[in-house]
């Protein structure tokens, strides 16, 4: 019996406009008097989640930074963090890159050190809702643990970045989050380990999850779930291991799979 769901958001709960279906607060309002909880899983910045479900975020549990913290409501269950050591290298390689930007991400806040480009600064306010300019992210390093790089390089990360990143592996998991974003975090951290944690904490079986989900940084959350569910507009690989495949999120899916699944 499913007891605990997750959803990614862009690409899967937003639609192509960045929207929430209006349906989908009432829905989680509805599972959780049922006893199954809801969880956002995704790459955004918890700060960021908690704002998007202010109205009913104290109600629901958050998968953020792909997996490198985990809330319930305002409580942290896991804060991920790396050495400093690890960033100086990736750093280095990312500011030799022309049109590449970088986000420095830390349980207090993102930093960034470039706030020339507005294209990489809209998208990174999009994300993450406590952004700061610092001079110089290594020396920022000094003051404050980090978990993750995400890394921007609009509308070429895949065959742009992203390859060049990976020589970053022995230290990383290197995750292509979307067309635009390379993720750099601890490769024992995303979203599948987010949602074992969860279960745990919630005390209910693995087996008893169900996750929907649209882009690679989604793997470990479909490959764990009890029940996998890859968005129509997913990308090609998610699609392949998912035990079905759900509208896409222009067609309000997340939100139909669950009302059919459940009998709503």
């Amino acid at each position: 019996m499913t007891q605990l769901i997750a959803a990614d958001m862009d690409g899967t709960l937003l639609d192509s406009q960045k929207r929430l279906s209006p349906d989908l607060f009432p829905l989680i309002r509805t599972l959780r008097a049922r006893g199954i909880r809801f969880a956002a899983a995704s790459g955004r910045q918890y700060h960021n989640l908690y704002a998007t479900f202010s109205e009913i975020a104290d109600q629901m549990l958050f998968i953020a930074e792909n997996g490198a913290a985990v809330y319930d409501g305002t409580e942290c269950l896991f804060a991920d963090k790396l050495p400093a050591s690890y960033f100086v290298g990736p750093i280095q390689t990312i500011r030799s890159l022309p049109g590449v930007n970088v986000v420095l991400c830390t349980h207090d806040g993102a930093f960034i050190e470039c706030d020339d480009d507005p294209v990489f600064v809209r998208n990174a306010h999009m994300y993450y809702e406590k952004l700061d300019v610092v001079p110089d992210l290594i020396a920022h390093l000094e003051h404050q643990p980090a978990f993750k790089l995400a890394v921007f390089e609009q509308g070429k990360a895949e065959t742009g970045c992203w390859p060049v990143l990976r020589q970053y592996e022995d230290k990383f998991a290197v995750v292509l989050s979307g067309a635009d974003w390379v993720d750099l975090m601890n490769p024992e951290t995303n979203k599948g380990s987010g949602l074992h944690r969860m279960a745990d904490y919630l005390g209910i079986p693995i087996a008893d999850t169900m996750a929907f989900g649209d882009y690679l940084n989604d793997l470990e959350l479909l490959r764990e779930a009890g029940f996998a569910c890859a968005m129509e507009n997913g990308h090609p690989d998610l699609k392949r291991m998912a035990d079905c495949t759900v509208p896409s999120n222009d067609e309000n899916g997340v939100v139909r799979a669950i009302r059919a699944h459940f009998n709503l």
